[in-house]
């Protein structure tokens, strides 16, 4: 063999041998599958080979029943629409309005994948569906009226429980779990906050905030201060007295005039309230009675601070001209706005510095967080409906399955628009509200006061936190006549509940 012949060899031979040392060296995770199985194989991927699934952007939707139901009428009475509400479950026809136009087609759609037509009547809808029960006509099969009229229906008995139903289920995310721990009387839930309407999202209380007044004083973010556990009543209080300014010079704060804190609704000061975990009435079911807590000490603790921005002698607060509250903020000449969230809408017509955030609490140590729901419209279901569709039996079981299908096509594909429609507009801070917002719906609170009428319990509150009286000087009047009035009416309530 020649020299050349055989370094033309050698050459060969080493190109070969990276090739031969690598395939010696390999890992078992990149054998052939034929010598080594997957399951012998730590990081072997189980669907290799297979096409790559992904999550369904409507999973609940696509878990509830599409029945058939025949072609039959799911009626509704409402209230007349009011622009300050989103009291409204259907509208005549699409706008051009994203929202309007969402709710309008979703309605169309049920309809088609149910065979059902959706019908709503205008009017008194309390007294609308009373008239159904009463005659026994069964012409409404739910009603949208406001929480406050709940109390008296259960009183009279003309409502029935939404978790009798048994094509309901009330753990879905699209049945407001917040409703059903606050809500609920003697095991049952006659309020029906079910993602239908959006008057339960429209009414959360919260505060809007100007973010260049926050940055003239150089203030924290609140928002920032709620995502990191550090937004409390102290430092919102410290806030509103550092902003308050006479810019006229004349020796006096005035709301047309001058720089505030904090203007806008007080609500009770029930959203103070439930962020830090106190109620000022709960239903006791083990008790079978409704308590009062204007004296729990925890109750108190947390009243005192809130009364740090409430008392009438805080000049950086207006909360008695709503009006006026609302013109000095869109003006620029105040902090903090306390509103419903729905009205955001009505402050978006120019790009601003807005932003929106929740409440502050008494502290992070104790007490569940919940955001408040103030007085919004729910879904009442009557005692008595219709056999629409002739099958000899009440359509309590259709009425479920038309409540489910709705509840889930809006929770996965109408929701957004609404927080897209009332949240993001113009503004720079827009998108973080958003977020803000989508965590305040995880946990909303409702109140017993406001479904139930005890209004004088909280009338003599406020009094007492804005004339920094203590409680003591009004708990033994209030409770007594609270503990007769709530006695009766639980009495009541017995006789169709049992």
């Amino acid at each position: 063999m020649t020299k050349r012949v055989l370094s033309l060899i050698l050459a060969l031979l080493l190109l070969l041998l990276p090739s031969a040392l690598v395939s010696c060296g390999e890992s078992t995770e990149n054998t052939d599958a034929s010598d080594v199985s997957q399951s012998q194989s730590p990081t072997a991927d189980p669907n290799a080979g297979a096409e790559e699934e992904t999550e369904s952007p409507t999973p609940n939707w696509d878990a509830v029943p599409k029945t058939d139901l025949g072609g039959m009428d799911m009626n509704a009475s409402c209230n007349p629409f009011d622009s300050n509400f989103y009291n409204v479950l259907d509208w005549d026809e699409t706008t051009g309005d994203n929202l309007k136009d969402a709710m309008y087609n979703r309605n169309r759609f049920i309809e088609d994948q149910l065979n059902c037509r959706f019908l709503v009547v205008y009017g008194n809808a309390v007294s609308l569906m009373e008239q159904s029960v009463v005659s026994g006509l069964g012409d409404v099969d739910f009603s949208y009226a406001l929480i406050s009229s709940g109390g008296g229906l259960v009183q009279k008995g003309y409502l029935t429980p939404f978790n009798e139903l048994e094509t309901v289920d009330m753990t879905a995310p699209y049945w407001d779990q917040g409703a059903q721990r606050y809500l609920k009387l003697l095991g049952q839930m006659f309020f029906g906050f079910v993602d239908f309407g959006f008057d339960h999202y429209d009414s959360l209380a919260v505060l809007f905030y100007n973010g260049a007044i926050l940055n003239d004083f150089h203030l924290e973010d609140p928002q920032q201060l709620f995502l990191s556990d550090e937004w409390t009543i102290d430092k919102m209080a410290a806030q509103l007295e550092n902003v308050c300014t006479d810019l006229n010079g004349d020796g006096e704060i005035k709301l047309k005039d001058d720089l505030y804190g904090l203007v806008g609704r007080e609500y009770w000061l029930q959203p103070y309230q439930n962020m830090s975990g106190v109620y000022l009435v709960t239903f006791d079911e083990k008790e079978t009675k409704f308590k009062l807590h204007l004296t729990d000490e925890n109750f108190v603790n947390v009243s005192e601070a809130i009364g740090k921005i409430y008392t009438k002698t805080n000049q950086a607060v207006n909360y008695a001209d709503y009006d006026g509250g609302r013109i000095a903020f869109s003006d620029g000449r105040s902090l903090y706005y306390s509103r419903l969230l729905g009205d955001f809408r009505q402050l978006r017509e120019v790009e601003d510095d807005y932003g929106v955030v929740c409440f502050p609490r008494y502290d992070y140590s104790s007490g569940d967080p919940a955001y408040f729901v103030k007085n919004p419209t729910t879904l009442f279901l009557p005692l008595v409906v219709g056999d629409d569709n002739g099958d000899s039996k009440p359509d309590f079981d259709e009425i479920g399955i038309f409540l489910q299908a709705m509840g889930a096509y809006t929770y996965d594909e109408t929701l957004d628009v609404y927080i897209e429609s009332t949240v993001i507009g113009k503004g720079m801070r827009d998108e973080q509200s958003a977020n803000i917002v989508r965590i305040m719906m995880t946990n909303r609170s409702f109140d017993l006061c406001e479904a139930f009428g005890f209004h004088s319990v909280m009338d003599a509150y406020l009094s007492c936190v804005i004339a920094d009286k203590g409680f003591g000087s009004i708990a033994q009047r209030v409770g007594k006549n609270f503990e007769k009035t709530s006695g009766k009416m639980v009495d009541e309530i017995l006789e169709h509940v049992g």
